[in-house]
């Protein structure tokens, strides 16, 4: 490829992804790159075998569901214990605090 030959995106693209790789156009070659390796990772992780069932969302780190008695408002982080993940959700009820904690 000459330095005038501009590559054409995919055609296979939707809207919102045409739209994304124009957005990306406009940034330089290092971001171009860190873009790449990074969109190349997601592929590899999705193609995987994860169908997203009982799995954090990519984008809040959120479990899919809350269990019993867990209000949708709780706040969740990931811990790690003995090599083991687990959710950490934590709410108030009235002047109470009270959290819960589940593997991942």
């Amino acid at each position: 490829m000459t330095a005038d030959e501009r590559p054409s995106p995919p055609t296979e693209l939707d809207r919102v992804g045409h739209e994304a790789l124009d957005e990306l156009a406009t940034r330089e070659p290092a971001a171009l790159r860190a873009a790449s390796e990074y969109l190349e990772e997601l592929a590899a992780w999705k193609a995987g075998g994860t169908d997203g069932e009982d799995e954090p969302s990519p984008a809040d780190g959120e479990p899919a569901a809350y269990p019993d008695g867990v209000p949708e408002r709780a706040s969740v982080s990931v811990t790690e214990i003995a090599g083991t993940e687990y959710y950490y959700f934590q709410w108030r009820e009235g002047d109470e605090i009270r959290s819960e904690t589940v593997r991942r």
